[in-house]
């Protein structure tokens, strides 16, 4: 990095005007574009289609996938109606492929042929779960609840390795979370037609409601990356965003399985260090289904040194913490249940070393609800809470989390958040508040948050101090249009959250137009403008402006180009400085036996230290690769600087 030239601005008397005008336009424009649509949205909807029953088979299939039962043919409900959803928007799909559903009082029983004219080129490897998305492969996904929001979402590849995620599509944003899992049975067979896959699927594996008559919205579908398709049923608008709000609507007619599932997993941890005796850790954790859509989690002194370690992510010139994702099973468990649309309100990193914990999460008609306790040995520490000397404290923490949602329309829901974090000595931390998604006429989105925390160190508690968001949005096919507004109170807290800044109002709008060239090696261009401003919270003084510019080449569904510009001012140590930065970054997956990906960015970039503050020039850049000789061995390599 080399020292430029710095020039201190005072920041201008108009700034906070200027945040006005920019919230005032972008959310004026979007609001007029969304009047104007409005009238002709409820056109371009296609009708509902009738629900398909799911048969009840007489006997359960053998999952070995060689699809040969004929139960198959003869009981299960066939499904070949399929289309594309890229490249062509529910085009003729180049291949072929049948799916029967059927079930019995354990399991639901899923089935894919799969044809394939060059059989030889089916892509499949023997690799750990969650492990596949490069391969072949077959899904289902089960909204059991049919609120058009979340999905228990099973893949295979074509002999049978198991994927299984949680589709999340909240506030327009569509989410596969892998962290998810749970137990089902599968296999497969690759022949000269292409490839079968049969699963089962226990009820005690998922929730859904209990009712006799089940109505659960369902897509199906098959990714075939030799011809960069993703085939689906049912067809799909792009008029009407998200996977789940184009699905198809199945029953399931009587009594199956409840959840009754008791887990419980005990374990035994021992430490000596030199001049030391040995030390005994025992610990346990608990799992009860209480039914079909409730489950209570208990653990006590657990032990998470199986789970895999945390991605390296350098520390170093950084402004704001670094987050890292939450990979415990005991947290895992419901954690969608806890999300909210732009502030973290909940991040169970921040309960680091639980002596014990509990937490009940479930749903009950339109409520869903999750509750969490934990007493923690070593909890994650916000400035606050460390003493005035500097040093890390050693007081543990009791901590309570509650947060309830209540769906009222399709896809839309309206939730309730409280945390408190008690560290005892008159210290602590509570936070409650209110957040949405509501959606309107399928294209229409409005998601806030209103929330307010309370803090007292040392029994110094201060006043109440407000968060606020709110951003409304307009999509279809082609156009994303949309402004949002945030607000964080310089005394705001979320000692169970996420929260890396504080003390600032943003503003800002955004326009996305997409082209469809539906050619076999060009689904998709994108671009994308972004325009905003960020101003001290009470002085008004300017923090940021930025103006942000992409273009995104989507060749196929996992191949894509993305080209990025930004030209922003950022005050840092009470001096402006002004940035550019041009970033490029791929992931290509043409080459079966080797996908692989590079980034590149340059431009400006500051030298965070508050003595020695100064703009520099810097440059990033990595390629990553995956080499697969055969089906059993990968090698992959990573580079970065």
């Amino acid at each position: 990095m080399t020292k430029m030239e710095i020039k201190e601005r005072s920041a201008g008397k108009n700034s906070g005007k200027a945040l006005i005008m920019i919230l005032s336009v972008a959310f004026g424009l979007t609001a007029a574009v969304v009047a104007v649509a409005g009238a002709s949205a409820a056109v371009q909807t296609p009708a509902p289609k009738e629900p398909l029953q799911i048969p009840r088979l007489s006997t359960p299939p053998k999952i070995d996938g060689v699809l040969d039962n004929p139960i198959w043919e003869t009981e299960a409900l066939k499904i070949d109606a399929f289309v594309q959803l890229t490249p062509k928007e529910n085009g003729v799909p180049t291949e072929k492929t049948v799916a029967y559903l059927g079930y019995d009082e354990k399991n639901l029983y899923v089935a894919f042929r799969a044809y394939d004219s060059q059989a030889s080129k089916v892509r499949c490897s023997v690799t750990n779960r969650d492990g596949c998305m490069e391969d072949d492969w077959v899904f289902i996904m089960l909204d059991t609840f049919n609120e058009k929001r979340r999905a228990f979402s099973f893949l295979l590849n074509p002999i049978g390795v198991q994927m299984d995620m949680m589709r999340i599509e909240e506030g327009g944003n569509d989410n596969m979370d892998d962290s998810w899992d749970t137990v089902f049975f599968s296999d497969g067979k690759v022949d000269a037609e292409g490839y079968t896959v049969e699963a089962a699927i226990p009820f005690k594996s998922l929730r859904f409601p209990n009712d006799e008559l089940k109505t659960w919205n369902i897509v199906l579908g098959r990714n075939l990356p030799r011809t960069g398709e993703i085939i689906l049923h049912p067809q799909y608008s792009r008029d009407i965003p998200g996977l789940l709000s184009n699905g198809r609507l199945f029953t399931i007619q009587g009594a199956v399985e409840r959840s009754r599932n008791v887990e419980v997993m005990p374990f035994l941890t021992s430490l000596q260090r030199e001049g030391e005796r040995l030390k005994f850790e025992p610990g346990a954790n608990f799992k009860l289904g209480l039914s079909s859509n409730m489950t209570l989690d208990l653990t006590a002194n657990p032990d998470f040194s199986q789970i895999e370690a945390d991605e390296p992510k350098i520390d170093y010139n950084l402004r704001y913490a670094l987050r890292y994702a939450e990979k415990r099973p005991f947290f895992l468990e419901g954690m969608e249940i806890f999300s909210s649309p732009e502030i973290e309100t909940v991040y169970t990193r921040q309960i680091s070393d639980p002596i014990w914990g509990g937490k009940l999460s479930g749903k009950s008609g339109r409520f869903t609800y999750g509750l969490l306790s934990a007493y923690d040995m070593h909890p994650a520490e916000s400035l606050w809470e460390i003493p005035n000397g500097g040093a890390a404290s050693d007081t543990r923490a009791f901590s309570n989390i509650l947060r309830t949602k209540a769906d009222v329309g399709s896809g839309s829901y309206i939730g309730f958040t409280m945390t408190d974090k008690e560290l005892g000595g008159g210290s602590w931390n509570r936070l409650g508040g209110v957040d949405g998604q509501l959606r309107f006429k399928d294209r229409v989105f409005f998601n806030f948050q209103a929330l307010a925390s309370k803090t007292s160190a040392d029994g110094e508690p201060t006043s109440l101090a407000p968060g606020l968001y709110g951003e409304l949005y307009y999509t279809t096919k082609h156009w994303l249009l949309g402004a949002y507004y945030k607000a964080i109170h310089p005394e705001f807290q979320a000692s169970l959250g996420f929260v890396n800044r504080t003390d600032y109002r943003s503003a800002g709008g955004f326009a996305s137009f997409r082209l469809y060239p539906d050619k076999k090696y060009l689904n998709q261009v994108q671009f994308r403008l972004q325009a905003g401003q960020t101003d001290g919270y009470a002085d008004s003084t300017t923090q940021n402006t930025w103006l942000r510019g992409n273009v995104q080449f989507r060749l196929t569904e996992f191949n894509q180009v993305f080209v990025a510009y930004e030209n922003e001012m950022e005050r840092f140590a009470d001096v402006e400085f002004k940035k550019q930065s041009l970033s490029v970054e791929s992931q290509i997956m043409f080459i079966s036996w080797m996908p692989f990906g590079f980034f590149f960015e340059t431009g400006d970039g500051i030298n965070y230290d508050p003595e020695d503050a100064f703009l520099g020039y810097s440059n990033t850049y990595g390629v990553y690769a995956t080499f697969k000789p055969s089906k059993r061995l990968q090698l992959g390599a990573e580079f970065s600087k």
